[in-house]
């Protein structure tokens, strides 16, 4: 009998996801926001449900719960505080105390290790100077000490139309000479299936690809194929930053990145 899989939220990667599963053959419970973003999870072959969380407030119908395994992919928002995020995860893990549920993956981020130089593995715990990596490290915590949860920890979202915006393009980040940390949305989803079919409780995964251009190349490519002029390099071409292996995803779940290389994508 195939697995109940419930998914918080069906955002960008969410949504994927939930329709892979359906696919697959599970029976996937997505969640939005509204009346209206549930309604058209429904109508894709989906069962949706409108669930609320907020730092104040969690709305939640309990059969959403009623699941052999709960996705949560809500990223933090800190435009709303830096405190938002833990609050409303707080209200959250306080309702799943109760539910049951067997299995539970998290999303987490490749912003939970502190802005050093080098190779960083999941056995780095250096806690990171930003409020959205330290609230995303806290989250991970309550998970794993509570419900023993998998925890992945994404870079940066890359593949179909997710190109840099052209405001950084014309201007660019400090970062922009530093080695990227990137995932195709195909192989975030496909490591979520893996999971889902094979259960690793209690572990965390780093999911990046295997290979690192330093950020200009790869603003460069997107620059190219937008029509944009990209001002040059600054100082003398590759600056020191954090490499996110994945060495551990790819022993422990004998998996191989279908996108290895981010050049490759634009």
């Amino acid at each position: 009998m195939y697995k109940r899989i419930s998914i918080l939220s069906c955002g960008w990667v969410g949504l994927a996801l939930a329709n892979r599963l359906r696919d697959a053959g599970y029976l996937v419970k997505g969640a939005r926001t509204t009346e209206e973003g549930a309604a058209a999870l429904t109508q894709s072959g989906l069962e949706g449900y409108r669930v609320w969380l907020s730092p104040g407030e969690l709305q939640m119908p309990e059969d959403f719960l009623e699941t052999d395994c709960l996705v949560i992919a809500v990223p933090p928002r800190m435009q709303r505080g830096n405190d938002a995020h833990t609050r409303e995860m707080e209200l959250l893990v306080n309702r799943l105390k109760s539910a049951g549920i067997p299995q539970l993956i998290f999303i987490s981020s490749t912003a939970v290790y502190a802005a050093t130089a080098g190779v960083v593995t999941e056995e780095d715990t250096d806690w990171p100077a930003t409020p959205n990596g330290q609230a995303l490290r806290t989250v991970e915590t309550w998970l794993l000490d509570n419900f023993n949860a998998t925890v992945l920890r994404p870079g940066g979202l890359v593949g179909y139309d997710r190109l840099p915006r052209a405001s950084r393009l014309q201007s660019l980040p400090d970062t922009v000479a530093q080695p990227m940390n990137v995932v195709h949305r195909d192989d975030l989803v496909a490591v979520i299936e893996r999971l889902v079919e094979t259960p690793q409780p209690g572990e965390i995964f780093n999911v990046c690809a295997g290979r690192h251009p330093i950020r200009y190349a790869y603003y460069e490519k997107a620059a190219a194929k937008l029509g944009i002029a990209l001002p040059p390099l600054p100082g003398n071409g590759r600056a020191e930053g954090k490499i996110v292996v994945s060495g551990k995803l790819l022993r422990m779940l004998n998996y191989r990145f279908r996108y290895d290389d981010p050049m490759e994508l634009v």
